[in-house]
């Protein structure tokens, strides 16, 4: 799932690694999200340790009777000089790093795509050690979702430009298993039946 949305989201300014609270509509997501998963045998919730992703995964986690395990490798991307820049300027300042680029290349002074895949897939799979044939909620950010989804779909980096961005409070689906000590991600589904690749519609 990712995070609920955040004043930053609203006014679209790079967040990365800034702890931006969620806002009231990311707080409304964030409830409506665990009513959606209220009916799910869910073993465990785990969050990135920001808290915008912490305070999504807090009413899921407590419909169920759970705590949060936070990871930090669920983290969003470290945005370097984009951190707390609106997208326009980033756009007028770095155009060759905007665009489809944004899913391949470093962020000045920040992480590279290919550095928050690395983490966010060894985080993923301790989870699927940890619960091999359970339901997990695992809440996290836009572009980590994004290149963790892309390996669901066979797509490397710079297919990762293609997928459907998933909205704030959006759920996807994954089937996770370990196969001979590798991740194996699977049938990706996003829960509002929308697509999972297409042309990427966030500009």
């Amino acid at each position: 799932m990712r995070h609920g949305e955040t004043e930053w989201n609203r006014t679209r300014r790079a967040q990365g690694h800034a702890d931006v609270p969620l806002n009231d509509e990311g707080r409304a997501q964030a409830l409506e999200a665990a009513r959606e998963l209220a009916d799910v045998d869910v073993a465990a919730v785990y969050s990135s340790d920001l808290s915008r992703a912490v305070d999504t995964a807090t009413p899921i986690a407590d419909k169920h009777g759970l705590e949060i395990r936070i990871d930090p490798r669920l983290r969003e991307i470290d945005q370097g000089e984009w951190e707390g820049v609106h997208v326009d300027e980033i756009k007028a300042r770095w155009p060759e790093l905007w665009g489809p680029a944004r899913h391949w290349c470093p962020r000045p002074g920040g992480e590279s795509p290919d550095e928050v895949r690395v983490r966010a897939l060894a985080a993923l799979r301790d989870v699927v050690r940890r619960h091999p044939d359970d339901t997990v909620v695992v809440v996290g950010h836009g572009g980590t979702i994004r290149w963790v989804g892309a390996v669901a779909l066979g797509l490397d980096q710079r297919g990762s430009a293609r997928m459907h961005g998933l909205a704030n409070g959006g759920i996807m689906s994954v089937e996770a298993r370990i196969d001979d000590g590798r991740l194996v991600l699977e049938n990706l589904a996003r829960l509002d039946g929308g697509p999972t690749a297409a042309d990427d519609p966030n500009d």
